[in-house]
């Protein structure tokens, strides 16, 4: 994966593209999946949080994208292909971030 082939990505713009909804242990929870290229090695990982009911709410979705900024504090998040990326703030990656949806 290329730097130039990762987009901006605001947290703020989370919704159900880019998140699973999943019943495990009779709890319902709303995972974010993303690579996190933080380290040496990306690897697979996710976010998430218990909700209730069988789908995520709109409130959920602001919930789970303030977990997303606070983990993302000292990082960069991207995107490419639907696929969520965290990344290391370097000279190259640390571009102007997207304007936030208001």
């Amino acid at each position: 994966m290329e730097i130039d082939d990762l987009k901006p990505f605001d947290p703020a713009e989370v919704d159900e593209t880019l998140t699973r909804v999943v019943v495990h242990n009779g709890k319902t929870y709303l995972l974010f999946p993303y690579v996190n290229a933080t380290e040496n090695e990306p690897e697979y990982k996710s976010i998430g949080m218990t909700i209730a009911g069988t789908a995520a709410s709109v409130q959920d979705f602001h919930n789970l994208s303030a977990l997303l900024v606070k983990s993302g504090q000292g990082f960069l998040w991207r995107i490419v292909f639907n696929t969520p990326w965290l990344i290391r703030i370097t000279e190259q990656n640390a571009g102007a971030p997207r304007a936030e949806r208001k």
